[in-house]
């Protein structure tokens, strides 16, 4: 049997890719994410889902399309019945 591996998941909510020092910006340090950046995973090709922050990250969560999610909006909350990430 294989170890069991782990997964830190991190999302920040209002924080531009080209605002971390990882990513070359000139000016601003950002060395605690630099030193997990090194040692993980970065993406150099990602998208969202939705225009609007909320509906974006429940579509991250759960793995699915906004459309079919149910949270269109802000302040709308995810559906009890949906499963998420820690579902799985």
């Amino acid at each position: 049997m294989q170890p069991i591996k782990n997964v830190l998941y991190i999302m920040c909510d209002q924080l531009r890719r080209d605002y971390l020092s990882c990513y070359g910006h000139p000016h601003l340090h950002t060395p605690n994410i630099d030193r997990l950046a090194a040692a993980g995973v970065r993406f150099s090709r990602a998208y969202t889902q939705g225009t609007i922050c909320g509906p974006s990250r429940m579509s991250a969560y759960t793995g699915r399309y906004v459309s079919s999610h149910q949270v269109a909006w802000n302040a709308v909350p995810l559906p009890l019945e949906e499963l998420t990430l820690g579902d799985y």
